[in-house]
């Protein structure tokens, strides 16, 4: 069987785990092209890509191009340049539909890991996954090509937790609670993990969740709770509107309530509470002497880069779902989650645990889209694919993944070292 042609979008944190990952697994696929905006980003992973899997003198395990994502004619002839039949999009969230556009026209089956944002609209109506992705879907159909969407961790492999609690662990899920703490430290006053202009604007819009059939909104920051997770141990949470909520409810009807909590610092909170009441972190162009400009990109231009935080980042991950429902007549709770340390995947591939934790997924399931393992040659939610080739496969990339089963009064009784 030909080993099909990878084409990685983006150059970011999650770009260059996603780069070093594919050269570590570079056997899965024929050539492997690196492009970005940015032509010094792509040559430095490729270089250090090149030291960590191949060593010099070997063949070179990446090949970079220089691409704007948005524009699709360019993004059509780069992907039929070099035969590409996955694209990997690890690029900003405004760069998914010319991204899927240009997949469509050239051929080539795709993957993202978080849904399509339009830049300079805030507080877009639920389900997201109605405006940019799903009414092409059925262009992918026509076409016989494949469409995976948003799989990094979450959304992402939360996806598939929730879709193997449904096939294993439950008859009937109940609620759904998605918790992400980042236990780790930076040591700097004030940063974003990723993209500060995605980050910030994901937390400073309103908190949309599902409960009782139908989306509902409050404002961020308003509804918190306190939860003690493996390695990580007690934190503070608080309901945030994430990408996964705007396709679960499809794709498992019968929960009550789906909701994601994030867990944040007093200081994070305190600084970011000044910026957004300052107006800082709107994504809407102001005039500034003549020349308008999104606030939030001036405080992405200020803010440390996310890619430079890996090297002395401490601490660990936890990212999991609180699942409960009725398994063989009696009810159940079970907490399937991922941990990683910042530490062990800056070692590794020179990166922090957020990039890895997204990079990670999405390598995965281009080696089983590769493989023809998970090909349904349409458009799909993470969660409607079957979660056990992914949960088998996670692990050898590089993040396991534990279950445990808890309490029905809704304790933590989790012991942390």
């Amino acid at each position: 069987m030909k080993k099909p042609n990878l084409l990685i979008v983006g150059a970011g944190g999650v770009g260059a785990v996603t780069a070093q990952k594919a050269a570590q697994f570079r056997d899965e696929f024929g050539n492997i092209l690196l492009a970005s905006r940015s032509s010094a980003k792509p040559q430095t992973i490729a270089e250090d890509a090149q030291n960590r899997w191949a060593g010099q003198g070997a063949a070179p395990v990446l090949e970079v191009r220089r691409i704007n994502a948005r524009d699709v004619n360019d993004m059509v002839k780069l992907i039929r340049e070099t035969a590409s039949e996955i694209v990997v999009n690890v690029a900003s969230p405004y760069c998914n539909a010319p991204l899927m556009d240009a997949c469509i026209e050239a051929g080539a089956h795709y993957i993202d890991t978080a849904v399509a944002e339009d830049e300079h609209t805030e507080n877009s109506p639920a389900p997201w996954y109605e405006q940019f992705e799903w009414p092409r879907r059925p262009h992918f159909e026509k076409k016989g090509l494949t469409a995976i969407l948003g799989i990094g961790f979450d959304p992402g492999v939360v996806n598939v937790f929730c879709a193997h609690a449904k096939k294993h662990q439950f008859d009937l899920i109940d609620t759904i609670d998605i918790i992400d703490v980042n236990g780790g430290d930076h040591g700097k006053y004030f940063a974003t993990n990723f993209d500060p202009d995605t980050n910030l604007r994901e937390i400073m819009e309103d908190v949309i969740y599902w409960e009782d059939g139908e989306f509902r909104t409050i404002p961020h920051h308003s509804k918190a709770r306190q939860v003690n997770l493996p390695e990580v141990g007690l934190h503070k949470v608080y309901s945030m509107g994430h990408d996964e909520l705007h396709s679960l409810p499809r794709f498992i009807p019968e929960a009550k309530r789906i909701e994601f909590w994030m867990g944040f610092g007093d200081r994070y909170l305190q600084v970011f509470d000044v910026l957004c009441r300052l107006g800082l972190l709107s994504s809407i162009p102001v005039e500034v002497d003549g020349v308008h400009l999104a606030p939030v990109r001036m405080v992405k231009a200020v803010l440390p880069d996310p890619s430079t935080l890996a090297a002395g980042y401490t601490g660990k991950v936890c990212i999991g779902c609180d699942i409960r429902g009725v398994s063989n007549g009696q009810d159940k709770r079970s907490f399937i989650y991922s941990t990683c340390e910042h530490q062990a995947c800056y070692e590794e591939v020179g990166s922090q645990a957020i990039s890895y934790t997204t990079g990670v997924p999405a390598m995965t399931a281009a080696i089983l889209l590769a493989r023809g393992v998970w090909r349904p040659g349409t458009m799909v939610n993470v969660e409607q694919l079957d979660p056990d080739p992914f949960l088998e496969l996670m692990p050898e990339v590089g993040i396991g993944w534990t279950t445990r089963e808890l309490p029905l009064d809704g304790s933590w009784p989790i012991e942390n070292d």
